[in-house]
């Protein structure tokens, strides 16, 4: 950028030296000479604009991609589990056998899990146990030999399935 200053101002220099050696040498076509000198000078300037623009265009290709960040930050896309979970919520509560054959099988696993973790206790192996501590609503939901609802039967009310997961985190 420098380097085009000093090009222009020795640029500049040049011509108005030769306009004034023309004015002095032909005094009849001052108004000829000055327009040319105009125009020569905008030349000048518009070249190095254009100069510029390029150097500058041509930087910001040579940055890396890793240089150049996105002014917004990027939205976090919903992970694919939490996505097919709520899938299963949504199918468990609109009738009874996908309440059993998508949704149960995720609460009995959550349930298995928290059942051995917190209290040693196996839902199969020990069902009296299990039944005790997971309360009679999701007993009823998780024991292992439930019966599969009507296809069209209702499934799991929202309220009840809020007080299921909140009986799974209390264990």
């Amino acid at each position: 950028m420098r380097g085009t200053a000093i090009r222009i101002v020795i640029g500049a220099s040049l011509v108005t030296a030769l306009l004034l050696v023309l004015a002095i040498a032909v005094p009849g076509q001052r108004t000829l000479f000055i327009g040319v000198y105009l125009l020569v000078l905008g030349a000048l300037v518009l070249t190095a604009l254009v100069r510029s623009f390029r150097t500058l265009r041509r930087r910001a290709w040579e940055r890396s991609v890793f240089d150049r960040r996105p002014e917004e930050p990027e939205q976090a896309l919903p992970i694919d589990e939490l996505a097919r979970i709520d899938r299963l919520v949504v199918l468990g509560r609109a009738n009874a056998f996908d309440l059993h054959y998508r949704l149960r099988p995720l609460l009995r696993d959550l349930a298995a899990d928290r059942l051995s973790a917190g209290h040693g206790v196996s839902l199969d192996g020990q069902p009296e146990r299990a039944q005790q501590l997971l309360g009679e609503e999701l007993w009823e939901l998780v024991r292992a030999d439930r019966e599969v609802g009507r296809r069209s039967g209702p499934g799991v009310a929202p309220a009840a399935l809020a007080g299921f997961v909140e009986r799974l985190e209390e264990l």
